[in-house]
């Protein structure tokens, strides 16, 4: 049986109502004896711990068939606790990990909790309102399923907080929890990753920031918070700026609504002023410590600790194609992805699965509009590939594989394979698309098919005018661009 012994240097309420209690549920044995009633090799229970009137901490234990007796908390050192579940799991993982030793020095402080709950309400509320959820309720119910694999609803320790998973739009592979449990995942984690085991790992990592407190012991370090008042106007300013910019920018490859260079600044500026306000800025030991407690839970259910480093390799990839060099060296405080890579160790396998990409196809869909926006037309036609790959390609794809094509050449043939891509997407008949007829008739001009151009564009000036609203100023400026194209191509 999966078992742990636990360390515990001082596990209990700075409270200041006396007998006050925290509750567990633990079962193990002792390795030698205890006390005078606890002898070597009697099952225990840990059920709480205690401090009395004069300050003094005990443990109290079952044993016996229901005997009840507090012991020195050093006691517990030998005593070796059974892992039978997720909960047994989480709570070891923080009695072992000191989570109760910043519980003895400033108490459960709800009212701290209750606070940061309110700002990430706040924030949810931004993201909602600026457009930065990525909705499918099928891929929330998956991700919910997961979650629920790795972490019960509560652990039962006292401390408040249900996970809740939003999947925020970014290209950026990133994933972070805040301290009332809410968990954002990009859309581009979600397609930088290639199976469910990879998920788990990244997921696991995170709830162990979330087990292990350190957001609230951030946050106790730092002491000093900005005025909520204020510092959420600063927010509401940062969003405002963000938001002007994502409506100046211009989306002149793929619909309106996709997320463009805007959006990011929108999602990630905004987000790293409030991960910093809530705690979200780990120290180099903790995110080590979160890598351990997420091997130990990979481990415990029966899944390739490795899945880990092969996710973190995978997020490497991203960084080295865009840039992003503080994800792999680190800096003073923050491991670097060799060091952590190296630590859990290097992949035994290959994680990849088709049908992970048949759950997250739609986030492949939506990433690849982010990349030929940004023109990175490399990672959009693999995005894409990976849908057509899986069976579960639809006409965005296969219009945004025929652009990709375009984008790159501009000879007879591969003018005939964007064709081709176009007339597969016609006749898949799942989501029909006006960008269709678009990008037919740009295809059809190059392939000097002139007549069949002007008569596609007519097909695609009648379609936007009849989903044009008053308020939509992608279409409005799209009428304008076709009806000059159509006097174009009749003066070619």
């Amino acid at each position: 049986m999966k078992y742990i012994i636990a360390f515990i240097v001082g596990l209990l309420f700075n409270v200041s109502v006396s007998n006050a209690q925290l509750s567990l549920n633990l079962t193990g044995f002792a390795t030698e004896k205890i006390s005078n009633s606890i002898k070597e090799g009697d099952m225990v229970q840990l059920k709480s711990f205690y401090k009395d009137v004069y300050n003094n901490d005990f443990a109290v234990v079952s044993y016996g068939g229901g005997m009840s007796a507090y012991i020195d908390l050093k006691g517990l050192s030998s005593i070796i606790f059974y892992v039978k579940n997720q909960k047994d799991f989480w709570q070891n993982q923080a009695l072992t990990n000191g989570v109760y030793e910043n519980i003895i020095s400033n108490g459960l402080q709800y009212k701290l909790r209750k606070e940061l709950e309110d700002e990430t309400i706040e924030y949810i509320s931004y993201t909602k309102a600026n457009n930065l959820i990525f909705n499918d309720s099928y891929l929330e119910s998956y991700l919910y399923s997961i979650a629920y694999r790795i972490y019960p609803n509560n652990i039962g320790d006292g401390r408040p907080g249900i996970l809740n998973v939003k999947v925020l739009k970014s290209e950026a592979p990133n994933a972070f929890i805040y301290p009332n449990g809410t968990m954002f995942i990009t859309t581009g984690l979600l397609s930088t990753l290639d199976s469910e085991e990879e998920l788990i790992a990244v997921m696991a990592h995170e709830i162990s920031h979330f087990v292990l407190d350190h957001q609230v012991q951030n946050i106790n370090i730092a002491k000093k918070r900005a005025k909520r008042a204020a510092f959420w106007a600063g927010v509401a300013t940062g969003v405002a700026a963000a938001a002007d910019a994502y409506v100046a920018s211009n989306n002149k490859y793929y619909d309106a609504g996709t997320i463009t260079m805007g959006t990011a600044v929108l999602a990630f500026g905004v987000a790293t002023a409030i991960n910093e306000r809530l705690g979200v800025n780990y120290s180099r030991k903790q995110e080590l410590l979160a890598d351990d407690c997420a091997t130990k839970l990979l481990k415990h259910i029966g899944i390739n600790t490795t899945a880990l480093s092969s996710a973190l390799l995978k997020i490497k990839e991203f960084s080295i194609l865009n840039g992003n060099y503080n994800a792999l060296s680190g800096n003073g405080t923050h491991p670097a992805i060799d060091d952590r890579i190296e630590l859990i160790g290097n992949p035994v396998k290959e994680f990849k699965n088709p049908d992970y990409d048949k759950l997250v196809s739609f986030v492949n869909s939506f990433n690849a509009k982010i990349q030929i926006n940004n023109h990175n037309l490399q990672a959009c036609s693999e995005l894409v590939n990976r849908n057509i790959k899986a069976g579960v390609a639809t006409e965005d794809d296969y219009v945004l594989l025929a652009m990709v094509t375009t984008f790159m050449f501009d000879n007879e043939k591969k003018n005939n394979e964007a064709l081709a891509y176009i007339e597969k997407a016609k006749s898949l008949n799942v989501v029909p698309t006006i960008n269709i007829f678009k990008q037919e008739a740009l295809i059809r001009i190059r392939l000097k098919e002139y007549d069949k151009a002007k008569e596609v564009l007519k097909k695609y000036l009648s379609a936007i005018e009849t989903e044009l609203s008053s308020s939509n100023n992608f279409l409005a400026n799209e009428i304008k661009w076709t009806r000059k194209m159509i006097y174009k191509v009749g003066k070619m």
